[in-house]
């Protein structure tokens, strides 16, 4: 775009757009230094080889490290864990404890289809570099199954793209927020219906990661409005995007001049071309309310009604933080890169100074003044000595510098790292001298998980608010039953549906409200249970203890199948069956023998009689 463009375009910004431009800048520039850090971050990762000067000293570094030992990408590594909370939803009310149920399967549901592995996958190296990371729920109008109009959608926001209000920590008591993203001029046109052709990458660390031509910043601002929900205002360049004053409201197109609402392109009442949004406050809910008592069974009676309801909105900020290791006065939590960057440092230094001694030295050549030597790569060289003498002035001299102390020093940085995030050898499943007997060892690698717990807590309070917020939005926008498929005690497969009618209550003043007084919070026996192997191997131990019933018996066996079958054993349900088979075979073999005693009891009896 040419100069004179821009600045005309800049001129005749309207007043809104300049006034979010304005805060967005000045946000930005608050945070640039911890933006910075978040780069400095990442490259450690990436094993650059920049190294830090001498802090006392005036003059930079300028020597690039030739040998890069990457502890950092090392000890972030040892920490991934794979496993995602589940979720645990707890009932307030007594009468509620069958919808919690509901809503926990929901999620599960939702965990599977949401693709949650990829997402916790990225996290887990995230979160430690940046010293957290943060999810975005969504409700997507595309999505969801054939007979459901949209579905959840979940995503992972970087910390870089998150620009927080200036001076907040916390993100449900900021006034505003912003998230940046890039994205293609075309994909702008598409979903916006704005040309954004003549725009420009306007974030400068954006710019560096976008080389192409065609990608654009989008900025969203999300904001409180007046009346406490959540507003939403996006924008590209100098071109208005969005602009919704109540962004979680129900929305509808309505005829400006009629106010009919929008089912095409032309009015039908009026013959009006342009539609307005407008928000919807009500609904109307089908619901059974009892009118009264049967005269004869003096059973209830219920008529099926439609009550006026207000629309449920989540009213919060539609961003989940996940946090490493809490840290007060910052948005972020600590960054394990941020805490041995130095000891990364060193061993840097280090690693390029050992490898430079080693391969400065050598072996060197004495020979007399004017002697020549063959240089060539034949197994036998010549040397033409002119005298006895100069045979004893022929000698091979091997130089070579003594390492121990870089070695030493080296290892040193790289225990003071692993110290300080609590990594031991146990714990990265390195042999570790410490440990003589299997219960020291599992008592060191306990020792490292204790360390490592502040971590866990903060994964599992980050899910446990998500799982909160998914269940928010499905009952906000889920208009049509959502399928859910679950397992019964029985172990059987059995499939109910999540109806966000169901949640809607009468309080004891007769006012109808939606129920979301739900404790969300997640389950501590989750890895067990979703290691179906470790499970196996648990249903095998409690077999051979006895847990089950005496070995050999066919209930017992029966037992033991059973519970793999819960397990996702493969072809467990059929050896189940077979037991179940034999063991009613084995039934129907006592019972005959048992009427078989009794007749001859019966008989003997009769002969004493007769006697």
């Amino acid at each position: 775009m040419k100069w004179w463009k821009r600045t005309v375009k800049s001129m005749s910004r309207p007043a809104k757009l300049k006034r979010w431009q304005d805060r967005y800048d000045k946000a930005k520039t608050l945070y640039a230094d911890e933006l910075n850090l978040m780069d400095a971050y990442e490259r450690y990762y990436n094993g650059d080889r920049h190294v830090k000067g001498n802090p006392n000293s005036s003059a930079p570094a300028k020597k690039l490290a030739i040998n890069v030992r990457n502890i950092v990408y090392e000890l972030i590594e040892s920490q991934v864990d794979s496993s995602i909370p589940m979720p645990k939803v707890s009932a307030v009310h007594a009468e509620d404890a069958g919808k919690a149920k509901i809503i926990e399967e929901f999620l599960k549901n939702e965990m599977k289809t949401l693709r949650f592995k990829a997402l916790n996958d990225k996290q887990e190296r995230i979160t430690p570099i940046q010293g957290g990371d943060f999810i975005l729920v969504e409700w997507d109008n595309s999505k969801g199954y054939h007979c459901t109009l949209g579905d959840l959608a979940v995503s992972e926001v970087h910390p870089r793209q998150v620009i927080p209000q200036p001076g907040v920590t916390d993100i449900e008591r900021m006034d505003y927020l912003f998230i940046r993203t890039s994205q293609t001029k075309e994909y702008v046109k598409r979903k916006y219906g704005v040309d954004v052709s003549e725009e420009e990458e306007t974030d400068a660390e954006l710019r560096e990661e976008a080389s192409a031509e065609d990608i654009v910043t989008v900025v969203t601002a999300y904001y409180r409005n007046a009346h406490g929900g959540i507003g939403l205002y996006r924008w590209c360049g100098d071109t208005e995007l969005e602009d919704m004053a109540d962004y979680q409201a129900r929305q509808i197109e309505v005829c400006e001049a009629c106010g009919t609402v929008k089912t095409r392109e032309v009015c039908p009442e009026c013959g009006g071309r342009k539609y307005i949004t407008r928000k919807q406050e009500t609904e109307l809910i089908p619901v059974n309310q009892a009118v009264g008592a049967d005269p004869i069974s003096g059973e209830t009676i219920y008529e099926s009604i439609e009550v006026e309801v207000p629309y449920y909105t989540p009213d919060r900020f539609p961003l989940v933080l996940r946090k490493n290791i809490s840290r007060d006065r910052y948005l972020l939590g600590f960054s394990d890169v941020g805490v041995i960057e130095d000891q990364q440092d060193t061993i840097k230094k280090l690693g390029s100074k050992i490898n430079e001694k080693l391969l400065k030295g050598g072996s060197y050549v004495t020979l007399p003044a004017g002697l020549g030597i063959d240089t060539t790569d034949e197994e036998c060289k010549i040397i033409r000595i002119e005298s006895p003498n100069q045979i004893s002035m022929i000698q091979s001299i091997t130089v070579q510098a003594d390492t121990s102390q870089d070695r030493a020093l080296l290892e040193t940085n790289y225990s003071w790292a692993k110290s300080a995030l609590g990594i031991t050898d146990s714990f990265q499943g390195k042999y570790d001298s410490s440990a003589t007997s299997g219960t020291a060892k599992q008592y060191s690698i306990n020792q490292a998980a204790g360390r490592l717990e502040s971590k866990r807590v903060m994964k599992n309070l980050a899910y446990a608010e998500l799982y909160e917020m998914m269940f928010k939005f499905a009952l906000a926008y889920a208009d049509q039953k959502i399928p859910v498929s679950m397992q019964g005690k029985d172990g059987e497969q059995s499939f109910i549906h999540f109806d966000r009618r169901d949640f809607l209550k009468m309080d004891d003043a007769g006012e109808w409200y939606w129920n979301d007084e739900f404790i969300f919070d997640t389950d501590p026996t989750s890895t067990l249970l979703t290691n179906r192997e470790a499970m196996w191997n648990q249903a095998d131990m409690k077999l051979q203890s006895g847990a089950f019933g005496p070995l050999g018996d066919l209930e017992t066996n029966y037992l033991y199948w059973l519970e793999q079958e819960r397990n996702g054993y493969p072809n467990a349900g059929e050896i189940k069956r077979v037991i179940e088979s034999r063991l009613a075979e084995q039934k129907q073999q006592e019972q005959m023998m048992q009427e078989q005693m009794a007749m001859q009891q019966g008989g003997g009896q009769n002969e004493m009689s007769l006697m």
